[in-house]
């Protein structure tokens, strides 16, 4: 039995749930309002109004369009039906950053200060890398009305924009985005128009964890320095194709000078990862998470980091996938009996428990984690995480009758509540289950996983992932 028959239940469940977080936009949905239901006509208030359809998270609290989650929710959408939809977030994000001058947190008046982990090169990629132009090249209707030059037009206007994003938000030379750290290469979370370690976190969009102690704003983290390597690899990439050699190369030695800053603050050889760095105290954090997993995924890892790395995986992992931090790093339970009482709040606040820590499972991190395994070929262990996934997602679907954005590692149950009631729905849950189930398929199926077989890692990976 394939894993779509096992699990065909939850995939009709999520084809359905789509339908209802697809959002068209108001100039073009006056008529649909009439009709549309309750929870339709909520996710009209409150957000900037964008040109062109867009998809949110869930129909309860998260009925925005949110930067990093939909990144995500491309894994449930490539290779079906909505495809299309690609380009619409794409065309979307464009829109937003020409009219905000950054890619919001969240499509709302209240975020535009404030981003969220970038991801809008991979996007575009997906979205170029998909099948919209080309059935448009094709297609013998569509032809008559197709510039040949269209698909290579769009890549250029959406890739500047990237480029913009990347060089005016991301790497801050103003500092006007707080993203800058004097004396450091490497950038932090931050924000406009607070810049303190609070609305840092929330733009790092592990609101809130241990990870940071309280003190995001005084990391370099490790996850962000990765995705704008990623993003310097995508632009050499796009510049190849395109014909710039000269363009590929500065974005070649732009990710190679990250890479080696990456290196030197942040991979600790002793213990085999990588940490954030605490630019403040001039020290590497020690605080273990599924943020250590991403060079993997970006490609930026040698082979021996690599095989370090994956010895962290029992760490993480539990009988129901893998728990976004360790255990071990969490603080222990403390007397504050002996504490002055005006030193207590502080100390309760970062003891606390916090969503982004240990029991929960975040499909993000996850995915992320699991992709990477795959391009470093550690098959058996992303085949072993995503089976645990599934099964247990799969049994608390059917316990509940939806999926949730996060899960309890420990007891293989919905998790608990935190600064908000843990959400149902749910879109990257959703969207990552989708995409686990194909890659198995394809594994299964015994198709071929790799482009080429280079000497060493990472592999490219030639089935959607």
């Amino acid at each position: 039995m394939s894993y779509s028959e096992k699990y065909k239940d939850c995939l009709e469940y999520i084809d359905s749930f789509w339908d209802r977080v697809i959002v068209k936009p108001r100039k073009r949905d006056l008529l649909m309002n009439l009709i549309l239901n309750k929870a339709q006509k909520k996710m009209h208030k409150n957000i900037i109004n964008i040109p062109h359809p867009f998809i949110v998270p869930n129909d309860k609290k998260f009925t925005h369009v949110f930067y990093w989650d939909t990144f995500f929710i491309f894994r449930g959408l490539i290779r079906t039906k909505r495809e299309w939809l690609l380009k619409a977030m794409v065309d979307n994000f464009v829109y937003l950053y020409d009219k905000y001058g950054i890619i919001p947190n969240f499509n709302s008046p209240a975020s535009t200060g404030r981003s969220q982990p970038p991801f809008f090169s991979s996007m575009i990629l997906d979205t170029y890398n998909g099948p919209y132009f080309k059935y448009l090249s094709l297609n013998r209707l569509a032809r008559p009305f197709f510039d040949l030059d269209t698909h290579k037009s769009w890549l250029r206007k959406a890739v500047e924009v990237a480029k913009r994003e990347y060089w005016n938000v991301w790497t801050d030379p103003e500092g006007y985005y707080n993203h800058r750290v004097k004396g450091f290469e490497l950038k932090r979370y931050g924000d406009r128009d607070i810049g303190y370690a609070h609305s840092s976190e929330v733009e790092s969009g592990w609101d809130f964890t241990s990870r940071f102690y309280n003190r995001c704003s005084e990391f370099l983290p490790i996850d962000l320095s990765v995705y704008l390597f990623k993003y310097e690899r995508d632009f050499a990439k796009i510049a190849n194709h395109l014909g710039d050699i000269e363009e590929e190369n500065f974005w070649k030695q732009r990710a190679l000078n990250r890479k080696k800053q990456i290196n030197k603050y942040m991979w600790n050889e002793k213990k085999g990862f990588f940490f954030d760095y605490g630019y403040k105290h001039k020290r590497q954090s020690a605080f273990l998470s599924l943020a250590g997993f991403t060079p993997l995924w970006a490609g930026l890892a040698t082979q021996a980091q690599a095989a370090k790395i994956v010895k962290k995986l029992p760490v993480f992992e539990t009988e129901h996938g893998l728990v976004i931090t360790a255990k071990k790093s969490l603080a222990p339970k403390i007397s504050l009996s002996k504490i002055p009482m005006r030193y207590r709040p502080a100390i309760e606040k970062i003891l606390k428990p916090k969503q982004w820590d240990y029991p929960n499972i975040w499909p993000p991190l996850e995915y992320l984690t699991v992709v990477g395994l795959l391009k470093y070929r550690y098959v058996e262990d992303a085949v072993r995480i995503m089976k645990k996934s599934l099964e247990t997602q799969a049994g608390i679907f059917r316990k509940y009758g939806t999926f949730f954005e996060k899960i309890d590692g420990a007891r293989g149950d919905k998790a608990g509540n935190f600064h908000y009631e843990t959400q149902s729905g749910f879109g990257w849950t959703n969207a990552i289950f989708y995409r686990y189930v194909m890659i198995l398929d394809s594994i299964e199926s015994g198709q071929n996983l790799y482009a080429e077989k280079p000497k060493n890692p990472p592999f490219k990976l030639v089935i959607p992932h």
